[in-house]
């Protein structure tokens, strides 16, 4: 029987649940956390925040004993951890409840190693785990699948003109973006669009990398752009597609997670390998049709309260155990 189920706040019962993650940049932000934690706030879940600020073995170890303080001071009914190592640290700093959410390259990426402690913590450690992706759930066959929302009251279409014009990017150009939290990570792939683009020898095609920006700072990003590319080496469930696709921006990625299934043949959308002259070939195919698509049709279920309340359910589910 769990009694800190609900915690007394101006005469109402309100859960609470903490978010370990790894935060990037001066604001130790994670858009797809900030989303998340955002909808669940709205579902009526108060949520702290734990961001991990520093990457490798050494940055994990020192938020072991940070995290530790953090919860002796902070009374929490479960604990939320995003990613992996995130995980890790959440079940060995505390006695609450944890569950984690992976989110595909901390798995689809990891050797043997990594691989058989994600196993253990996911068999005794963890009480439920989240993954992104079929695929994913084939290596652990009890997780529960649920993918990334996106706020479609924030990702929407708007004026290309207006948002070029605040970017500052030329509107004679085609400018493409690639999105990434961290774009020199090797799994995000930068070196393959950049090469796909020099093929294409033209001077007016610009690749914009859009890195370490807010959630605030994103749709401008999307409605701006021509196209997204993304050539990532492996993914769970990329949610830079969803908010593409909320805006109805035009995309070529690699056929990694379950973009494939998320794109469904929406026109201006397309999958490539990771050849870089088949890349350059789908670029150009993408930019001549000069038009926007109509992804956002294709993401109504993703809506991130339809998320949200999924994942309610699960935190209600695991306080029960």
């Amino acid at each position: 029987m769990v009694c800190s189920y609900f915690e007394r706040n101006h005469g109402k019962y309100v859960m609470r649940v903490l978010f370990v993650y790894r935060g990037y940049g001066v604001n130790k932000s994670n858009s797809v956390i900030d989303f998340q934690r955002i909808s669940l706030h709205k579902g009526g879940i108060e949520i702290l925040v734990f961001p991990i600020i520093q990457g490798g073995v050494v940055g994990y170890l020192k938020s072991f004993w940070k995290l530790k303080s953090f919860l002796r001071t902070n009374s929490v009914d479960l604990i939320h951890a995003h990613y992996s190592f995130s995980g890790f640290i959440a079940s060995l700093s505390s006695k609450s409840p944890v569950i984690c959410s992976l989110m595909g390259s901390d798995v689809l990426q990891g050797g043997f190693i990594l691989r058989w402690i994600t196993g253990y913590f996911y068999k005794k450690k963890w009480k439920i785990t989240i993954v992104k992706s079929k695929e994913m759930q084939k290596i652990f066959p009890n997780a529960k699948v649920i993918k990334n929302g996106v706020d479609l009251t924030y990702f929407f279409p708007s004026s290309k003109t207006e948002a070029t014009k605040k970017l500052g990017f030329n509107p004679l150009d085609k400018n493409i973006i690639f999105v990434a939290q961290d774009s020199t990570s090797h799994i995000k792939n930068l070196q393959l669009a950049q090469k796909s683009i020099e093929l294409i020898n033209n001077n007016n095609i610009k690749l914009h990398i859009v890195s370490n920006k807010s959630f605030k700072e994103l749709p401008q990003y999307y409605n701006a752009a021509d196209l997204l590319l993304l050539t990532s080496i492996s993914e769970g469930s990329p949610n830079v597609i969803k908010e593409a696709m909320a805006c109805n921006c035009p995309i070529v990625a690699t056929d990694v997670g379950d973009i494939r299934e998320l794109i469904d043949n929406t026109e201006g959308c397309f999958i490539t390998d990771f050849n870089h002259e088949n890349i350059a070939q789908q670029l150009k195919l993408a930019l001549e049709l000069k038009k926007r698509t109509n992804g956002r049709d294709k993401i109504q279920d993703l809506d991130s309260r339809i998320v949200a309340q999924k994942i309610i359910e699960i935190y209600r589910d695991v306080l029960k155990m």
